[in-house]
Formats: C-alpha cells, structure tokens, sequence
C-alpha cells in the first residue's frame, strides 16, 4: 500500500513538473510572439507616418535573393517579370540581392541589353554580424554616403534593375542575410531619406513565374498571373497580403532568346510530397503559408515584417512562413488567391544531393521545410503556428471530399483506376512524410544566435 502511494505521488509530481514547464514554455513562446508583432507593428506606423501614408501608385517594387544555380533562371525570369508589370500599364524597380559573393555578369549583361531598362549596381560593406545589415553604396569600395533610392520623375520613367552584390563573409550566407541588407539598408533607409516607395511590393524566387492555373486545371504558361493579383488587390484595398498558390514544379532545359535556361516543365511527374503540396496549399488550415516564391503586399507591411524577421531570426530558412505567422498576430488582413500560383522548382525522383553521401534531392527539400517549421514551432508554440504550417494531414479535406477529388485527379478523368493509383501515391507522401517528421524533430533550424546557419 505504501509503495502503492509512493508510486502515485512521484507519477503526479512528475506530472505537475511536466505541466508547469509546459505551461511556463508556452508563456514564453506567447511572449516572444507579442514582442515581434509590437515591432513589426511599430515599425509599419513608423513607415505610414514618414511617408504620410503616401504611396507611388506608378510602379511596383519586387525583391528576390539570388544564389549559385540562379543564372539558370534570371535571364528568363526577370524579363518575364517586368514585362507583366508592364502589361498592367506600370513601371517596373526590380532588386536582385546577390547572396555571399555569388556573381552572374553575363546575366547582368543582358539585363543591360534590354529596351526601356535602366541596371543599376550596388555594393553592399562587409556584414558585421548576422543580424546587423550592412550598408549599401553605388561603388564597390562602398566609399561616401550609403546609396538611397530616389523617384523618377516622368520624362525619365524606366524600369529599373538594381543589382545588389552583397560581400562574402562569415555573416553573408544565406536567404535571409541578404534580404535583410535589401529591406532594412536599401527599402527602410531610402524610406527614411525622402523615398516615396511603391505601394505594392512583390516576392519572389529566382525561378518564379506568376502563371494562372484556375480550378486546379491547367496552367496557362503565357498567362499573366501578376496582372490578376495587382487587380484583385486593387479590387480588395483591404487586404495587405495576398500570396499565390505554390506549384512545385520540374524545370528542363531550354532556350530563351537564345540564352540556356531552365523552364518548368508541367507535364513531367512530381515526387510524392510534393505533389500533395500542390493540392491543398492555400486551401487547408496547415497549409496556409505566403510563398516566398510568389507574394505581393502593401510595401509597408512587406518590409516592417522582414526588417523584424532578418533581425532577430538571422538563422531561419522559412521567412515566408515566418511572415504568414507575424502578419496573421499582427491583425494584417492576409489571403492565398487560388487562381494564381508561382512556380517553385522540385527536384526530379531520379536526382541525388551533391554531398558525400548523397540522398534523394526531392527528400532533403522537403526535409529542409520541415527543419524551418520545427524551429519556428520551438520559437512560437505549436498552438501558434499550426494553422499556417504543419506537417499533419488536412483531416479536413473529408468536410468536402468531392472538392478534394477534384483537385486530386487533376487533368485527368475521375475513374476508379485514377482515383486508385492517386490514393496509392497519397498513401506513399504519408508515409515518407512520417520518416521526415521524425527526423526533423532531431534536428529542427535554430532562428537566433551567432553561429547559427541560414543556408544549405
């Protein structure tokens, strides 16, 4: 009997530790969120009031963070871009962040090549921390005044490319270090100095493209995706935020103007995962994150939430994801427009990694957003984050089951033999996503810190 209550009295004070250190670590995680959207929050005030919430309605701004393997997709990309803006009847200020030393002069030779665009080069110092952006100059030995965007007037209205060489170095590497020079250094200092920005501010990838795909049919490849979501943000001022649905994509080579590239390649087949991607991103709660591929937004609230995000997360590989979550706490009026999607390049089945020993790419890809969405769960709290990205199956896909065949079955038609094989691969995505789970439980991203690592 004595033993008896003894076992009982440990067990619940094990029990009680058990709650109380969860409950002190969920206060914690509640509290570092409430702290990122005061900034944020702080910081787009801060933009309304200097600019006197005026904004230039002409031109529309577009960032994207370039590395080794982008000049496969840049000199398609980017004059793909600038033409849609240009069909929209605006004009196009374009900034491409060369990550860590990464140069492609050829492509930026051709940039130059091109009608009605002024390139403009800029040269960012040497990054004195990871979370520290560093300064930005229009001469590579960054001497003088830092470099600050200025508004063109009407004679001389041309679309603009600026390039931004970021120096390499032991804080340089990764996604997020440059986006940090481009938002805080570039966007927030020029705004700071007179800079009337554009109203509308895009995201994307080196390898993007704005394509419509409605209803889950087809893609339209000479569609204009960008026109449909300037228009549906004009049509809806409400909203802040609008992201594209993401299409992983194969890419083959091609030819572009008589220049190499990759183009997506929408007949050959995605791995698993990610084609249970395709279906229910943007459509099921876990699945609900603002691409980084593909997302326009107000230009105040694009830069408060990545100027906050580069400087206290110098280690996260998931800032898109990592918006979404700061921008739904923040109270930003935020949608997914299901009729657009960005193109997001995935590996083949057959390709390896490069490493020593090498895996399938297609796995480590998926592993890698895993990574970024468990540190952002140690960051914020599951109970925070698990409706924008989760690594759950959408049990709600069964509330409309007729709706999510639909989707499932693609171009294809709705027999019994399709509907078997697509199960059989959805059966297999379960499975892989269970090994990766575990995995990335092992091994989650850490956001802050010196010596944290924000590229693979």
């Amino acid at each position: 009997m004595l033993l008896e209550n003894f076992k009982q009295f440990v067990t619940s004070g094990l029990s009680g530790n058990f709650l109380e250190e969860k409950f002190s670590l969920r206060k914690q995680q509640n509290r570092r969120l409430k702290e990122d959207v005061k900034s944020v929050l702080s910081c787009r005030e801060w933009i309304q009031t200097i600019t006197n919430n005026t904004f230039d309605c002409t031109r529309i701004i577009g960032v994207v963070a370039a590395a080794t393997g982008a000049e496969n997709y840049l000199p398609h990309t980017i004059p793909k871009i600038i033409a849609q803006i240009s069909e929209i009847g605006m004009m196009a200020d374009i900034v491409i962040g060369m990550n860590n030393g990464y140069e492609c002069q050829s492509v930026i030779d051709h940039f130059s090549l091109l009608p009605n665009i002024q390139v403009i080069c800029l040269y960012t110092s040497y990054k004195l921390a990871n979370n520290i952006p560093a300064k930005i100059y229009d001469n590579f030995r960054c001497e003088g005044e830092p470099y600050y965007l200025k508004n063109l007037d009407g004679q001389h209205c041309k679309h603009r490319i600026f390039v931004v060489h970021q120096k390499e170095g032991e804080y340089a590497a990764g996604k997020i270090r440059v986006l940090g020079d481009i938002y805080d250094s570039l966007l927030l200092k020029s705004i700071e100095n007179g800079w009337i920005p554009p109203k509308i501010l895009i995201a994307f990838d080196a390898e993007s493209q704005f394509l419509v795909e409605q209803k889950y049919a087809f893609v339209e490849p000479e569609s204009n995706g960008l026109m449909l979501m300037i228009r549906e943000l004009d049509k809806h001022p409400e909203i802040d935020i609008l992201g594209t649905r993401n299409k992983f994509t194969v890419y083959q080579k091609g030819m572009v103007d008589e220049t190499k590239v990759l183009l997506p390649n929408f007949s050959e087949e995605v791995p698993p995962l990610q084609w249970f991607l395709n279906i229910v991103h943007g459509k099921y709660n876990g699945f609900k994150w603002m691409p980084g591929g593909g997302t326009a937004g107000k230009v105040d609230a694009m830069v408060s939430l990545l100027v906050v995000i580069s400087q206290r997360y110098p280690g996260t590989r998931s800032e898109d994801t990592h918006l979404t979550i700061l921008a739904k706490y923040a109270g930003f009026i935020g949608d997914i427009f299901l009729d657009v999607v960005s193109t997001n390049r995935t590996p083949c089945l057959t390709e390896m990694t490069m490493d020593k020993s090498p895996k399938k790419a297609w796995l480590e890809q998926i592993f890698r957003w895993n990574a970024g969405c468990q540190g952002l769960i140690l960051c914020y709290g599951k109970h925070n984050v698990q409706l924008i990205a989760s690594d759950c199956f959408p049990w709600s896909i069964f509330s409309s089951p007729i709706d999510f065949l639909k989707r499932l079955k693609g171009r294809e038609k709705l027999t019994l033999h399709t509907i078997g094989q697509k199960l059989r691969v959805l059966a297999i995505a379960f499975f892989v996503s269970r090994n990766i789970r575990n995995s990335s439980l092992e091994k989650p991203d850490i956001l802050q810190g010196s010596k944290v690592k924000a590229s693979w």
